[in-house]
């Protein structure tokens, strides 16, 4: 496998997906800095909090990563599951 073969060229990322990954940084800031000033019209009182739609985007994307990797452990069939059902 490559990851044995030379495990330090995946410790350090290269220096374009750097720079993606701060443009990515850079874009959530510009996203976040004017809801912090803009006085929300939500219909209800907790959508008003400053930075609550960013929050409730990280949250939900927390959440949705620990829920598939339960569905993983319940989906994901053995690593011979095809090889047995080839015998029959």
């Amino acid at each position: 496998m490559l990851i044995e073969r030379n495990p330090r060229q995946y410790r350090r990322p290269s220096p374009r997906r750097l720079f993606w990954a701060r443009m990515l940084y850079v874009g959530c800031a510009i996203t976040l800095v004017p809801s912090l000033f803009m006085h929300p019209h939500a219909e209800f009182s907790f959508a008003e909090l400053p930075a609550f739609h960013a929050l409730l985007a990280f949250v939900t994307g927390c959440l949705l990563v620990l829920i598939c990797q339960v569905m993983r452990r319940l989906l994901i069939r053995p690593e011979d599951y095809y090889s047995e059902h080839e015998d029959k």
